[in-house]
């Protein structure tokens, strides 16, 4: 897995490439709350994402009272691959380390099923999410390690 200076929307480029920011579990009547950093940068630029994902979403994830937990899930678009990579059930708060294991874990099983794949993923839960990188780094190697070689981890 590398390290990537830079924007992860460069990833767009990459014909191979699913761009994959870090979300939460809200869903609302206009579809997946994504309301900041990169996830914002990426719904801005395909607003018909944030209903496309909450539709992955409702399939594939459980309700938690109020909140999805999914993990990670993938959604085709006009020909191009589009993920969200769960760090936080609700925006308002922190990001949670053991829910970023969940969507590593639910990553790497993707990733073996759909091989030939680049993943560009923005640095999840180190922003808004309050983590340190140094504890996502160590959570997302390990879990990882099997698929590393197709994942682009981003990080300004």
């Amino acid at each position: 897995m590398n390290i990537v200076r830079g924007n992860f929307l460069r990833g767009l480029s990459d014909p191979a490439g699913v761009v994959v920011a870090p979300t939460n579990g809200v869903i609302t009547p206009v579809g997946l709350v994504m309301g900041a950093g990169a996830a914002l940068a990426l719904a801005e630029e395909y607003p018909r994402l944030r209903q496309a994902l909450a539709r992955r979403i409702e399939r594939e994830g459980v309700r938690v009272g109020r909140f999805w937990r999914y993990g990670f899930v993938a959604v085709r678009l006009e020909d191009r691959l589009y993920g969200a990579f769960q760090s936080k059930l609700d925006f308002r708060r922190g990001s949670d380390l053991e829910l970023v294991r969940f969507s590593a874990e639910r990553l790497r099983l993707w990733l073996v099923e759909h091989p030939g794949v680049v993943v560009h993923l923005a640095f999840p839960g180190i922003g808004l999410g309050g983590l340190s990188p140094e504890a996502v780094w160590g959570v997302l190697e390990a879990t990882l390690a099997e698929v590393s070689g197709a994942v682009r981890l981003y990080r300004k």
